[in-house]
């Protein structure tokens, strides 16, 4: 088998929710020399559906070493760390990831996350805002992606409850009702 078809096998693993199956080929594919940046980009996403959040950080760490201006490394890389709680650092890298590609909104959902997570409500309007502007394709994808950190969040979710919530005040109700639902998915 050739490396490219390791890899291929291992995203056919992937696709079909056999985490440690792709880990596996990902691995395998790395190893006898398939390009380094997809595989270890590839197999972090792995170990983040699997909720193994210090081996996906070791590998975007590893992806961005590889290529500074990799932005997938940094948003999921601020991905996991936001599911390991450490806000701070997830800004940075979302922000990084922002700059390098401004059309990602999930990026601006999970910046937003963040920036709530940490008390900067006003801020996180603003990214929720720009998030609600791009698809419910891209950001339904994260939600079932990453449906894990939705568990995180509580202090998001209680600046969208009720009549008084302070989101209610800057986001539409259609706004609202999407990233409700984006975030209870």
């Amino acid at each position: 088998m050739t490396t490219t078809e390791l890899f291929r096998e291992a995203q056919n693993y992937f696709v079909d929710g056999q985490l440690q199956e792709s880990i596996d080929m990902f691995t395998r594919a790395h190893d006898e020399g398939y390009d380094p940046a997809r595989t270890y980009l590839s197999r972090g996403v792995a170990y983040l559906r699997s909720e193994d959040y210090d081996k996906a950080i070791d590998d975007f760490n590893a992806v961005i070493a590889l290529d500074p201006d990799n932005e997938r490394g940094y948003y999921y890389r601020g991905i996991a760390l936001i599911d390991k709680r450490d806000y701070e650092h997830a800004l940075e890298d979302l922000d990084h990831a922002i700059v390098l590609n401004p059309e990602r909104g999930t990026a601006f959902l999970a910046r937003g996350l963040a920036k709530s997570e940490l008390g900067c409500e006003e801020d996180a309007a603003v990214d929720f805002k720009a998030a609600v502007a791009y698809s419910d394709v891209e950001s339904s994808s994260f939600a079932h992606s990453f449906g894990n950190t939705h568990t995180l969040l509580e202090r998001s979710m209680a600046l969208l409850e009720g009549e008084r919530g302070p989101l209610r005040y800057v986001l539409t109700e259609g706004e609202i009702k999407k990233l409700e639902k984006w975030i209870e998915h």
